[in-house]
């Protein structure tokens, strides 16, 4: 059985606070304005760049060789170099 609109307001709108039925009321009435207030993408939004990276090795991100690579640079004393 389907409900009218007037048993979904009861049960479900009228138990809400004042302030919860005017967010709710508002979201409503901006929809079917055509105004939506999403937020919006902040300039410097770093997850533009995710998964842009390719170093053309297909293992580069292999954990065990990224612990490796750290170990050896930690280990190195750069005695060669100067």
């Amino acid at each position: 059985m389907e409900d009218s609109v007037q048993d979904f307001y009861r049960r479900n709108v009228r138990p809400m606070t004042e302030e919860e039925r005017k967010q709710l009321a508002a979201l409503i009435l901006n929809e079917l304005s055509g105004e939506t207030h999403e937020k919006p993408k902040r300039k410097g939004d770093i997850t533009k760049f995710f998964g842009m990276f390719d170093s053309g090795d297909p293992n580069s991100a292999d954990n065990e060789r990224i612990d490796a690579d750290l170990a050896r640079a930690y280990a190195d004393n750069h005695e060669d170099q100067g």
